[in-house]
């Protein structure tokens, strides 16, 4: 591929990413409260890249899963959460603290912050 078509591609993943990313988080957290029960968002492998599985706690009932990224996409944070946990009230119950990560592929940099009330917001560039 053309540097200049790969380095496209690579936006386009970061932006899908972030999309799916939110998606699975807002189903986490509706999950949590119509179960009520605890619904966990863990990356798989390595890195959120890898993808990911939406899952109860208590019982692993499998509720959505992403593959790995196609393309060469980078997700950053301090620190980066191996999981997020949401509780029955909808609330996230791990990590403590807000969650921001940067997601970026090719020239286009997405930022994914969740606070800990559960509400997930996304804007164009690196989280600050």
């Amino acid at each position: 591929l053309a540097p200049s078509f790969t380095g496209f591609l690579a936006s386009q993943q970061a932006k899908s990413l972030t999309y799916d990313l939110t998606s699975d988080l807002m189903l986490a957290r509706n999950e949590a409260l119509k179960r009520n029960v605890n619904v966990a968002v863990t990356r798989a492998g390595s890195g959120w890249e890898q993808g990911w599985t939406v899952a109860t706690v208590a019982t692993a009932e499998q509720l959505s899963r992403r593959n790995a990224a196609a393309q060469a996409v980078s997700i950053t944070g301090s620190p980066v959460p191996t999981s997020i946990t949401f509780g029955p009230n909808g609330r996230v119950s791990a990590p403590i603290g807000s969650v921001r990560l940067t997601i970026g592929g090719g020239t286009s940099t997405r930022c994914l912050e969740l606070d800990p009330s559960g509400r997930v917001r996304t804007h164009i560039g690196a989280c600050s």
